[in-house]
């Protein structure tokens, strides 16, 4: 029983009296646990676990054009999520079964799913911050792990290279398609070009557009010169003038020549618009269809170099020792977990435990004051009597001894000037010994010269009569109902000083009149009458586990 924390904490000594108390307890766990563990991993078969580690990098597939490529992976946790997914996957362990011929082989023979079971025992596991790639398999047989680990990763580089060069196939197909459709767009937009330059009979575009606006541009300085000129005549003639009819004529005729020089400036840029963009369709399509045939070459030429983004690092070998069981490292957890669990359970049983054993528990626990042991006397006495009887009859008796003790923690338990008179025995269940202690206690008390009366106010099962070999009536009952007076139900003992008031008869309403205020009155006049009342009560707790007394 663990300590009452309202009374004090539980400290180192506590600890060592519960693991002394409950040692069988936490021997045997602390055997039996490792024991089994033992037996268990030297029967556990023993595997072995071969590593191999390979490096997954970027791809480095050739690009078809600038805008658009035709296969990119990238080197992201999900893209590494998504090889580990191959490497674990079902289509890859056939594969392996099918290149080391396993299935022919007895120990696969006799699995129901042969591939199922490589899936199960193989292990993927990325470095951290890099690119390698660890790959394990472990099996009963070391040389069969390494084995199949080295086929594993093989058929997965294979199958990335076959991949590989399926794309690049369907690349070169894709680009080859294209090359043709642009080399046709590039012969229709020549085509274009030519019929629209014979049409509009443009020889040399640029220079045509050159000296045209040169004309415009000398015509307008001209028209400009002649009206200044206009401008200064009319200034010294009139409007008649041969002078003035001769310049306005010239402006006449210089505007008329400017308005058809606009005009054909003006035809010749619509046609220049519509050349240039028939020149700048056959200079794009001649543009993509070099860039598409470069790509086309790389591509062709990387399609034929057997390199993947893959690559071996280290091929597994045979383990020299299988990785489980670990027999040293499961012994010594089991040791150690045994004995704290041990200790757990000791200490669990003891939180658990609510039984009082020592004087040490009354003070700690319950944290009322130890008033002293009563030894069993079952050997010294053998009937009811005389053992009610045996402080009288056995005054050097360990049991008297006892008594005597008890006698004196009590005087000494009040004061001088307010002596403890009337005292109550009682016991949590019935068959406890209340009745017992009661006897002998007043025995004891009666043997230093003082008048005691002992009282059965165990109106339910009482016992003091049958104890003592003594008449039941008249006693407390009939007293109490108010049949008889109090000299009457007194009764002297063969003991000294002793005298003793039994229960009467069993009532019906025994709680009724016990809690009268007439029993109050009835230890008023005892206390008159005797140095000593000591009271032989009903238990406290009167259910017990196999029924209920009434």
């Amino acid at each position: 029983m663990l300590p009452n924390p309202e009374v004090r904490e539980i400290n180192l000594q506590d600890i060592i009296k519960i693991v002394k108390k409950r040692w069988g307890i936490i021997a045997f766990i602390a055997v039996a646990i490792p024991c089994f563990v033992t037996i268990s991993v030297f029967k556990e078969k023993p595997m072995y676990k071969a590593t191999a580690s390979i490096v997954i990098s970027p791809s480095s597939m050739v690009k078809v054009t600038k805008i658009e490529e035709v296969y990119k992976p990238e080197l992201d946790p999900q893209y590494i999520q998504t090889q580990f997914k191959i490497l674990g996957s079902r289509a890859l362990s056939e594969k392996v079964l099918t290149d080391l011929n396993l299935t022919n082989e007895t120990y696969f023979k006799n699995l129901k799913d042969p591939a199922g079971f490589l899936n199960s025992h193989t292990m993927i596991e990325g470095a951290r911050n890099s690119s390698v790639v660890y790959v394990r398999f472990d099996d009963e047989d070391p040389i069969r792990a390494a084995r199949i680990t080295n086929a594993l990763v093989r058929a997965y580089i294979n199958q990335s290279l076959e991949t590989r060069n399926s794309t690049t196939k369907e690349a070169i197909g894709w680009l080859e398609k294209q090359l043709v459709g642009i080399r046709a767009n590039i012969e229709s937009s020549e085509k274009a070009l030519n019929d629209y330059i014979q049409k509009s009979r443009i020889i040399s575009t640029a220079d045509d557009v050159n000296k045209s606006q040169s004309v415009l541009q000398n015509l307008k300085i001209a028209r400009s010169s002649l009206i200044v000129e206009l401008s200064k005549g009319k200034k010294r003639y009139k409007s008649k003038h041969p002078k003035m009819i001769s310049l306005n004529a010239q402006l006449d005729e210089l505007n008329k020549t400017i308005a058809e020089e606009t005009a054909r400036n003006f035809q010749l840029s619509n046609k220049m618009v519509q050349y240039n963009m028939l020149k700048q369709d056959v200079d794009s399509n001649k543009s993509l269809y070099a860039s598409l045939l470069v790509r086309a070459k790389e591509t062709d030429v990387s399609g034929k170099l057997e390199t993947s983004n893959i690559q071996l690092l280290d091929s597994a070998t045979p383990p020299s020792k299988p990785y489980k069981p670990k027999r040293a490292q499961a012994i010594f957890l089991s040791i150690l977990l045994s004995i704290f669990g041990g200790a757990g359970i000791a200490f669990f049983l003891e939180y658990l435990d609510s039984s009082i054993r020592t004087a040490e528990d009354v003070s700690n626990y319950i944290n009322i004051p130890f008033l002293g042991y009563i030894p069993a006397c079952f050997k010294e006495v053998k009937s009811d009597l005389e053992r009610s009887l045996i402080c009288y009859k056995q005054p050097s008796s360990v049991v008297t001894e006892s008594y005597r003790a008890l006698r004196t923690a009590i005087l000494f338990s009040s004061p001088e000037d307010k002596p403890l008179k009337t005292i109550l025995v009682t016991s949590s269940l019935p068959q406890e010994g209340k009745s017992f202690v009661s006897v002998n206690l007043s025995t004891i008390f009666s043997q230093i010269n003082e008048r005691v009366i002992l009282v059965d106010v165990d109106m339910r099962r009482p016992k003091l009569h049958k104890s003592l070999s003594i008449g039941q009536n008249p006693g407390l009952s009939a007293y109490l109902i108010g049949k008889i007076d109090l000299d009457s139900i007194i009764k002297p003992l063969a003991i000294p000083n002793l005298h003793i008031i039994t229960s009467g008869s069993i009532p019906p309403n025994s709680t009724e009149l016990l809690t009268s205020g007439k029993l109050n009155l009835l230890l008023e006049e005892l206390k008159k009458k005797f140095d000593r009342i000591i009271l032989d009560s009903p238990p406290v707790q009167p259910i017990k586990l196999t029924g209920l007394f009434l």
